[in-house]
């Protein structure tokens, strides 16, 4: 926390959170009795997350409270809503009223508060979400996730005029794909850790995908649009009941939100959920059979009628893409021993765990690569 922040932090007072405390309470009389707050790990590069909670009273009544402040900035002090990075996405989506009426069985957080502060920064005050699924997400659980965004996703395919929303993003993934081929030199792919990442045949093998890829995204460009998400992966995501006792998806960190093509939406919940371990390695072509049938069961439930091949090779290209050639980079900071603890508290888990999941998630993305090339 910086020493801005800290002095920022220090003004908010009862004045301040009666307001979003009864918003959250759904209590207009709740009084504030004690409160305070911890930041929480997890945040963005450009983000930081802040928990506040305590208790009020109402009627006689003793109630614990507690909400989420979120903090971000722009991460290259410019105000640009054609950046994939573009700062004021999620205020301007949760502004926008889009948030507070999402389809079927996804929901965002509630937002009870937009503060713009002086400079590049907006405070967000938003409703805590906890996931009531026990324990780790069975496999059955990422099936109904997956189907969830599929109508989510089929929702939207006849809404093109809200795609033209400025602040929504656009080509994300041409963008983070980058311009650069996955060059990683001689002396990085010779490091033990970096070379059990990218073998000689997976560096081959993505090399040989970049020669392709102006081609694959054209393709992927070319399919019909609809609204996503574009980051739930199972961190994003918490599983809870509704009103009725089914199953809901809520989605939080709509940084990303704007347009792609179906199938894009199944990319993190596959193999970004398994980067970060939160499903077991041995498990990958179990959770993208899952992933993939539940999504195409959601978009049916919408309405969609198209051919699940295509949504195949879009998700699966994508995979590669985002997954495989798009996080390359990160080989630097293996072969860096100074990165090391910051990969590890990124990800949550020691380095070595990570090596072997990412070894892995590179060979499953290789075999689906060989899976779509007659399509």
């Amino acid at each position: 926390m910086d020493t801005d922040t800290s002095t920022k932090l220090s003004t908010i007072d009862s004045a301040v959170l009666t307001p979003l405390v009864r918003q959250s309470l759904n209590r207009v009389a709740a009084e504030i009795i004690a409160w305070k707050y911890d930041r929480l790990h997890g945040a963005s590069f450009n983000s930081e997350i802040y928990r506040f909670s305590g208790n009020a009273r109402d009627e006689g009544e003793v109630l614990p409270w507690s909400l989420i402040l979120k903090i971000i900035r722009s991460p290259d002090e410019k105000d640009d809503p054609t950046s994939l990075r573009y700062w004021k996405r999620e205020a301007l989506a949760y502004e926008s009223g889009l948030l507070s009426q999402l389809p079927g069985l996804i929901s965002a957080p509630r937002c009870f508060g937009i503060v713009e502060q002086s400079g590049l920064e907006i405070w967000l005050w938003l409703e805590e979400i906890v996931d009531e699924a026990t324990g780790s997400w069975s496999l059955d659980q990422y099936g109904s996730a997956a189907r969830h965004l599929g109508r989510f996703n089929g929702a939207y395919l006849e809404n093109q005029p809200l795609l033209a929303q400025p602040w929504l993003a656009k080509g994300r993934l041409r963008a983070w794909t980058g311009d650069a081929a996955p060059e990683i030199p001689q002396n990085v792919l010779a490091h033990p850790l970096v070379s059990r990442v990218y073998p000689a045949d997976i560096y081959q093998w993505m090399l040989r995908v970049w020669s392709d890829h102006d081609a694959w995204i054209n393709r992927i460009e070319g399919q019909p649009q609809t609204l996503s998400h574009l980051d739930a992966f199972r961190r994003n995501l918490f599983a809870r009941r509704d009103a009725q006792g089914s199953w809901q998806t809520v989605l939080i960190d709509w940084a990303f939100v704007g347009s792609a093509a179906l199938g894009e939406e199944m990319a993190p919940l596959v193999a970004a959920s398994l980067n970060f371990l939160d499903v077991d390695r041995a498990q990958a072509n179990a959770l993208d059979q899952v992933v993939f049938e539940g999504y195409v069961e959601g978009l049916r439930e919408a309405g969609w009628h198209g051919d699940p091949r295509a949504v195949r090779l879009t998700y699966a290209a994508s995979s590669i893409l985002k997954y495989c050639i798009g996080v390359s980079g990160i080989a630097f900071m293996i072969a860096d021993a100074g990165k090391h603890s910051l990969l590890e508290e990124a990800f949550g888990h020691p380095l070595e765990e990570l090596v072997e999941a990412w070894a892995n998630t590179n060979r499953f993305l290789q075999h689906l690569a060989e899976e779509i090339r007659p399509l």
